[in-house]
């Protein structure tokens, strides 16, 4: 069917003799030695995406040269087919349409073929997908595309069944074939509308600290107050609302923000979308209440849902939010990491061709597994005869543990210890299932989200074992995930890297460097965040426009125009990921350039912002950062050469406070003024309702510097102040398991003094 040249076809062969021994072709078509009857060129690439489709009868191209050079000699139309390796829809199109010979005989005549992993390629995807947008007011994948030779879409569409794409593909070929000039003016159209939707706009208004307001109540105008979560079915984790609005609530202390949140939060993870025996969610909920999932796991869901239950639970000290987040890691941990430390993308919703077998129970299995322990877990997991979902049952929760452990007067830790026996079981045994496919390859963006958490959480938490994780992986990335020309790639599959890196792969890295920098302290991790960043705006920024590109301007994309991205969609933009981490780098090493990007990043975008602030609300995170600073226990100051963090505990009714403050080689602390006028290294003074009833600072050395004659007192290396406290609740501003704190120093080398600075620090409070 192929009429492939006799080296493209032993080089096809060679690829497939190459394969692992547990490489499976999919396709019906097989001859009597079990070998795949065709082969087409998706067989050399690195994507499993791309390898699900290599045995197709149809002869896809991957998207470059070669496919465009092709169409505009033979004056064929393109069909651009975009999915991915874990999409219930693609994997049926494929099997009703794609595998099959009489469909594939039309498409090969018709068209230049063209398959594309969209996470291997989220510039492509996002270019089309907008186009999607312009003509059908929807989306979804798979995505179905009919391009010019020259790429411009004049006709898109998603899921279509066989007779439906038959009807399709005859059509517009007998269109392309008698009236090409009305389709070349519909593509010129579509294109001109795609470049204008993706254009930046500026906006004359200024953007004031006000806007970080209307961003929050925009977020929570679609907030659902019956079972959390925002918008209508199908609901999905929104991520980036939840940083915002953890985050806000910490400055603006508003209580239905960090309510809507925190309620979130819970019913999520008491929900079917979390997966109550291994951990982990599933990406979406099909139904409002959380219960019946889209079964596929994606890592970097994995990532920002663990960030945030450990960061909702040093807010609030609710003990089921630092056990989700730990469950969330360690499930990447035991099930979706590579030998070598990195982390798989993603695992299917399907197993034996049956969505959710996998993760669906009925009652008898549980009874025979658990035996005298069935009756509690079938209660708490709501389990019936007659199932929830297809007969079976998704396990869930009606009510957090806590909650139940309060109500029924049962220790927590020893409820949650004795469900951990009961769920090993259920794991043990549901592992001798068939499971679902794990697409292993590794993309650089969502390994970095996943280490960035890994490092957060192991910071938060104590868990040192988590900040090993997170290094390991972060090194394998460093020195494994390049191209051979030795630059950063976007994904590699067996150590098989062929594409380089997107503008977020190295904004995302960049921002897990600086978490486990700042849970580390190791200067390397800082140097590598810098030269990463550097390389992003060198090669990413659009030095006419503003703002960062997808793909980097020094690569031919072959896109019509190069996209730009702000909204936050299953992940937050990589314009959005820039902009905080270029700010922390500010902070971090006192260069004042990379806070300059950010403002023009910010005015680049001024129009999205001031129009619609919850489509981007991960870099409204980063523009609440700019105006009041990090919310959290630690800071940077003194451009980068003083590092502070805080830990507060609790015993019975007293507070200790232990403020740790590292101060870099060279530099010194000198002595201040506090507010009552003591000379002090660092004044430090409590937010309102707490009261600070003593404080006891370091010793003094006592120092001749050179730009003074007389020896003065300093304080240098690393310091620490303790003190205690006490507090009236009444007083204290919600959330009330914070501390905040204002602190006052100035930093001084042997050269000269900085002005002096007051710093915010806002202090989880441990029990």
């Amino acid at each position: 069917m192929f009429n492939h040249s006799e080296t493209l076809k032993n080089s096809l062969l060679h690829a497939l003799k190459n394969k692992s021994p547990t490489y499976q072709p999919r396709t019906r078509y097989i001859d009597a030695n079990k070998e795949p009857i065709h082969i087409n060129r998706l067989i050399l690439e690195d994507s499993p995406y791309l390898l699900q489709h290599a045995h197709n009868p149809i002869d896809w191209f991957t998207w470059g040269n070669e496919a465009f050079a092709k169409a505009k000699i033979e004056n064929k139309p393109i069909f651009l087919s975009i999915g991915y390796s874990t999409c219930h829809w693609c994997h049926v199109m494929e099997e009703e349409s794609f595998d099959d010979e009489e469909v594939a005989k039309k498409m090969n005549d018709f068209f230049v073929c063209i398959k594309v992993d969209r996470e291997c390629h989220p510039d492509i995807d996002t270019y089309y997908m907008t186009a999607l947008m312009i003509m059908q007011g929807h989306g979804g994948w798979p995505m179905s595309s009919f391009l010019t030779p020259e790429g411009k879409p004049f006709f898109c569409g998603t899921y279509y069944q066989p007779t439906q794409f038959i009807t399709l593909i005859r059509h517009v070929n007998d269109v392309w074939n008698k009236q090409s000039t009305t389709i070349l003016e519909q593509a010129n159209s579509i294109t001109t509308q795609v470049a204008t939707a993706m254009k930046t706009q500026k906006s004359l208004n200024e953007i004031g600290t006000n806007i970080i307001d209307i961003t929050a109540q925009s977020i929570m105008n679609h907030y659902d107050k019956d079972n959390g979560g925002f918008g209508q079915a199908p609901k999905f984790p929104n991520e980036s609302y939840l940083y915002f609005l953890l985050e806000y609530a910490i400055l603006s202390g508003k209580e239905d923000n960090l309510n809507a949140a925190i309620k979130t939060l819970h019913t999520q993870s008491c929900g079917g979308i979390y997966d109550q025996i291994a951990g982990g969610f599933h990406r979406y909920s099909t139904d409002q209440n959380w219960l019946i999932p889209h079964f596929e796991k994606m890592l970097y869901n994995q990532a920002n849902l663990s960030f945030v239950f450990a960061q909702a639970y040093t807010i609030t000290g609710a003990k089921d939010f630092k056990r989700v987040a730990c469950e969330i890691l360690d499930y990447v941990s035991h099930e979706m990491t590579n030998q070598d430390g990195s982390f798989y993308s993603a695992t299917d919703a399907d197993s034996e061709g049956e969505e959710g077998l996998f993760f669906t129970w009925n009652k008898k299995e549980i009874e025979a597994l658990l035996k005298d322990d069935a009756e509690e877990f079938i209660k708490l997991y709501q389990v019936t005869a007659a199932g929830n979902f297809e007969r079976k049952n998704i396990l869930n929760l009606n009510k957090p543990l806590q909650d139940y452990a309060n109500e029924n007067n049962i220790d927590y830790d020893e409820l949650v210890s004795r469900l951990k026996v009961n769920k090993k079981i259920l794991w043990k045994a549901r592992n001798k299932r068939t499971p679902p496919l794990c697409d292993d390859k590794v993309i650089t963006a969502w390994n970095a989200m996943i280490i960035k958490s890994f490092a957060y959480v192991g910071q938060q938490l104590n868990r040192k074992d988590y900040i090993k994780i997170a290094i390991r992986a972060a090194n394998t990335l460093l020195e494994k995930n390049k191209t051979e020309a030795g630059q950063l790639s976007r994904s590699s599959l067996n150590g098989q890297a062929s594409i380089p890196a997107l503008q977020e792969d190295y904004a995302y890295l960049a921002e897990a460097l600086l978490q486990i920098y700042d849970a580390t302290q190791d200067n390397q991790w800082l140097d590598h965040a810098v030269n990463l960043s550097d390389y992003m705006i060198e090669s990413f920024w659009d030095k006419k426009e503003g703002g960062f590109f997808m793909v980097s301007q020094s690569s031919d994309s072959l896109l019509p125009t190069s996209p730009k991205e702000i909204n936050d969609n299953a992940t937050s933009s990589g314009n959005s990921v820039a902009l905080r981490t270029l700010q922390r780098l500010a902070r971090r090493t006192g260069d004042r350039q990379y806070y300059s990007t950010a403002q023009q990043l910010i005015m680049v975008y001024s129009h999205d912002i001031t129009q619609r602030p919850y489509i981007c609300s991960y870099l409204m995170c980063g523009m609440l950062e700019m105006f009041v600073g990090e919310q959290s226990h630690q800071q940077w100051c003194a451009n980068g050469n003083l590092h502070i963090s805080g830990i507060c505990s609790k015993i019975k009714e007293n507070y200790k406070l232990v403020l740790t403050i590292t101060i870099a080689e060279k530099w010194h602390l000198n002595q201040i003024q506090d507010e009552f006028n003591l000379a002090v290294p660092v004044s430090v003074q409590a937010i309102k309702g707490w009261t600070i009833d003593h404080i006891l600072y370091p010793a003094f050395i006592t120092k001749i510097v050179r730009f003074k004659k007389e020896p003065v007192n300093i304080f240098e290396g690393t310091i620490q102040i303790i003190a205690n406290l006490s507090n009236d609740s009444n007083e204290i501003t919600f959330p009330k398991n914070l501390l905040k704190l204002k602190l006052g120093l100035q930093a001084c080398d042997e050269q000269t003094c900085l002005a002096s600075e007051n710093v915010s620090c806002v202090i989880p409070i441990l029990e």
